[in-house]
């Protein structure tokens, strides 16, 4: 009889591979079968604190970007839906931000709405190839240094940008130093009512931001509690109050209000599901595809990186397990490409919901289904109440968001420590500041790779005058790697430690090299042949196991000298008259 029992086996090993690929790419397979009761009303809770937090915000980050306000909106559900499926970290919320609202605002300067669409999608198509391609890694490229001066050089543009609103001026102006100047030149135009309100959110919002902070009794927690939830819902409060006040306030007669500058009329309704435009209609035709990413510019690439760099930062900032790089590249950018169905802007996580999230308690990523209602919501019922929105209101709520991201801490640290990356982080901040974000980031990426390309091409030699039965002998001690692009100049140090101490020996210590190349190997094997000819030996020893491989394929090297961890038993393996011989430091031989 045929054996039909043999394919059961199979086929349960096949669906268990393919159930540990769709746990993999879809997380929520993973939390779903253990959620509880429990689980559901802290996920309710936090995802209701989030979306007091999103909507303002998101109103504000459209502001900032130069939109009108329903576009903040439009990208405020569809990344934080989406991300319940396929997110691994429960506390990110996909959605507008400061970072993404100010490289709209560069990339896109001057251009129709429809671009911002566009860079929406193509952004999300860039990191989608770089999760599928696996360049996370590119990221690492960025150090931390780097990202502070961007960040700080952000918040200094921001705040530059929205000096304006809190004075009730308007003009358009392109950088910080254009923003400055306008200001200075229209200061006579100054609003009394934009301004005192601006005043006066800005306090409340700083007041109510300290206000978690108080102390309480630990027996009064339902105070506590209390207290931290007017506390992280301070801008949905102020933006409400500052509106009804604008409501009430507002002449039907003459259509106008009399004190404060509004929003404007906002575009009622969710917004309609189309295609991202791959073409526009202009005066003097339709411009391609091609023409407007070309219109884009650098944007298209730069934008996706800060996405990346955003997202895994904050993934890693509240994330107890390892981070998906992967995943998360993925997700994000699948969020934009859907994102781009409903006109929204780019998008990525935001520290400071990500912060408010994590403080209310979620449990899992379906926290974000419920921001997402609320902002639906919003969009649906509330958009005709938008109008009376104060643009002073909305500037303060951006200023208050990002004046704490700006670093100062890190300037005395580097100062004591690190002056190079001092250096890096300045170049970073300057360029942010007077010219734009993306360069700013490239150029603080590529001067932190010089800094360390310059250490590999001239590392330190340390090179020392040792006591010992043959005499003095000196010792060279080689720092991070021996490569190509320093290999020689490691030959002319031993060359001069050699007219020193000749014809006595030359001890190469290898204890601090992480990294030979074959170009080195090479060089050492050409300078241990002058060494011999001169009559004079050139040694090495005390390499890593990683290291003794590569130096052992060298002809006339000591292979037992370079397992020898002293230079008496390096000096005993090659002239073993030295063996009993103590040999002690004395200075320096060279600087």
């Amino acid at each position: 009889m045929e054996d039909i029992g043999s394919p059961f086996p199979k086929n349960r090993k096949a669906e268990s591979w393919w159930l540990r690929v769709a746990r993999k790419r879809f997380p929520v397979l993973r939390w779903a079968p253990s959620y509880d009761r429990e689980s559901a009303l802290a996920d309710l809770i936090a995802g209701v604190t989030l979306g007091l937090t999103l909507v303002p915000q998101s109103i504000a980050y459209a502001a900032l970007a130069n939109l009108p306000v329903q576009y903040g909106l439009y990208s405020a559900f569809v990344g934080t839906m989406l991300y319940v499926l396929l997110g691994t970290v429960k506390e990110v919320s996909i959605g507008p931000t400061s970072l993404m609202a100010l490289m709209t605002l560069q990339t896109c300067h001057g251009l129709p709405i429809d671009f911002v669409v566009l860079l929406t999608f193509l952004s999300g198509c860039v990191v989608l190839a770089m999760g599928l391609l696996k360049l996370g890694f590119l990221v690492d490229l960025i150090s931390p240094t780097v990202t502070s001066g961007f960040t700080s050089a952000t918040v200094v543009i921001i705040v530059a940008s929205q000096i304006k609103g809190l004075l009730g001026i308007s003009f358009v102006a392109e950088n910080v130093f254009d923003n400055l100047r306008h200001v200075y030149e229209n200061l006579h135009e100054t609003q009394l009512g934009d301004c005192m309100l601006g005043a006066v959110c800005c306090t409340i919002l700083l007041l109510l931001r300290k206000l978690k902070d108080v102390p309480v009794n630990p027996k009064r927690a339902s105070l506590k509690k209390t207290l931290w939830l007017i506390s992280i819902s301070r801008n949905a409060m102020v933006v409400t109050a500052a509106s009804v006040l604008a409501f009430c306030t507002f002449d039907p007669v003459t259509n106008t209000h009399p004190w404060f500058k509004l929003s404007g009329r906002v575009e009622p309704g969710l917004p309609s599901v189309a295609a991202p435009p791959f073409s526009v209609a202009s005066e003097n035709g339709t411009v391609s595809f091609v023409e407007m990413a070309g219109r884009l510019g650098f944007g298209v690439l730069m934008t996706p990186i800060i996405m990346v760099l955003a997202n895994i930062a904050i993934a890693k900032a509240f994330s107890v397990n390892r981070v998906d790089a992967t995943q998360e590249m993925v997700t994000l950018g699948l969020c934009n490409m859907a994102g781009s169905l409903f006109r929204a802007m780019p998008t990525c996580g935001a520290f400071t919901r990500s912060a408010v999230s994590h403080s209310s308690g979620v449990r899992t990523p379906l926290a974000g289904l419920y921001s997402g209602l609320i902002a639906l919501l919003a969009l649906a019922f509330m958009t005709k109440y938008f109008y009376f929105i104060p643009r002073a209101c909305l500037s303060s709520v951006l200023i208050c968001a990002v004046i704490f991201m700006f670093d100062a801490a890190i300037v005395s640290r580097l100062w004591r420590g690190a002056r190079g990356e001092l250096a890096v982080l300045a170049l970073t901040f300057a360029v942010g500041v007077a010219l734009s974000v993306e360069l700013a980031l490239l150029a603080g990426a590529l001067a932190g790779l010089a800094r360390l390309l310059r250490r590999l091409m001239r590392p330190r030699m340390h090179l020392y005058a040792h006591k010992s039965a043959v005499g003095e002998v000196a010792r060279v001690v080689p720092t991070l790697a021996l490569v190509y692009m320093n290999a020689e100049h490691a030959a002319a140090r031993l060359a001069a430690a050699a007219a020193r101490v000749r014809p006595r020996p030359v001890l190469l210590d290898c204890s601090r090299l992480s990294l030979i190349d074959d170009a080195a190997v090479l060089v050492l094997q050409r300078s241990i042949k002058k060494f011999k000819e001169a009559d004079q030996h050139l040694i090495l020893y005390n390499a890593s196991s990683e290291v003794v491989r590569r130096l052992e394929g060298i002809p006339d090297v000591d292979k037992t000298a370079l397992r020898a961890s002293t230079i008496s038993d390096a000096l005993a393996c090659v002239m073993p008259a030295t063996a009993s011989t103590a040999v002690f430091d004395t200075a320096p031989l060279l600087p």
